[in-house]
């Protein structure tokens, strides 16, 4: 079984408190972009999860969301046995949810492997376990998310946004970035919402992350890279979630193209992408 974990964008971002729980309360609009990690499960005969992927480990197995996922459903078949590969497409530490949509991916391919009829909700309840932002990633559009990324109201976005890709290897913890967030509120997500439903291409110029500030803050040098896009002909221009992966937004294909020559020469990770 092979399975396409894709990659999420936030088109925006906003935090509005820290809740009594220690996380913060957020407003976003994720989307899912056509970069994606490649997923194996293979049945095995022994019983036992066995994992392999194309990067070195960075944790123990055990931590891993993989993993996790595959422990929470072995309980519910009689041979959990598997082989698994994980291809690592996606960034790490990047704000594009890598982690978070393989643990989904798992969650699908082995409800499906071990014919386990778990509907969506189950699925996702499932995911909520494992991490806020993994229940997005069973939703087949684009998404506003509350609470704390786990309350999701998809929608249907009806804007073509051309969009370049960069990560220049900055490994960022999100945790970090909580830690120096403040309250805010002003993000306009019902008013984005209404413009991409409508295809109104003036709702790109309402996009906004206010985790930006820390993460700029910390890490300097991402600032220039935004420089970069707007010099490059994007007309907006964002990191995503925590960073420290950034994205602009073009007008058309020749801006497209030419930001991507201009920093494919510069960085090694560029890709134009297309919301999925």
């Amino acid at each position: 079984m092979n399975r396409k974990c894709f990659a999420k964008i936030n088109l925006t971002l906003d935090s509005l408190y820290k809740r009594d729980d220690s996380y913060h309360e957020i407003d976003t609009i994720m989307a899912r972009i056509s970069l994606f990690d490649e997923l194996e499960i293979i049945p095995n005969d022994r019983g036992i999860f066995n994992y392999s992927s194309n990067l070195e480990t960075i944790c123990p197995v055990e931590d891993n969301l993989i993993y996790k996922a595959w422990e929470i459903l072995k309980e519910k078949t009689e041979n959990p046995g598997v082989d698994v590969y994980l291809k690592k497409n996606i960034p790490l530490a990047a704000g594009l949810a890598g982690g978070s949509t393989d643990a989904a991916e798992m969650i699908k391919g082995l409800n499906e492997l071990w014919n386990l009829n778990l509907s969506k909700k189950q699925m996702m309840e499932i995911g909520k376990k494992l991490g806020a932002d993994i229940p997005f990633f069973f939703e087949n559009s684009p998404a506003r998310a509350k609470g704390i990324g786990e309350i999701l109201f998809p929608f249907e976005n009806n804007l073509d946004m051309k969009i370049l890709l960069v990560n220049d290897g900055t490994e960022i913890s999100s945790a970090e970035v909580y830690k120096k967030l403040r309250d805010f509120g002003h993000v306009e997500n019902d008013l984005i919402v209404e413009k991409l439903k409508k295809g109104d291409h003036s709702g790109i110029f309402y996009f906004e992350n206010v985790m930006e500030d820390v993460v700029t803050d910390m890490y300097p040098h991402l600032l220039d890279l935004k420089y970069e896009f707007l010099e490059y002909r994007a007309e907006v221009t964002l990191i995503s979630g925590s960073g420290a992966s950034i994205f602009g937004i073009f007008m058309d294909d020749e801006s497209l193209e030419f930001a991507y020559k201009k920093m494919s020469e510069k960085y090694e990770f560029v890709k134009k992408v297309e919301l999925v």
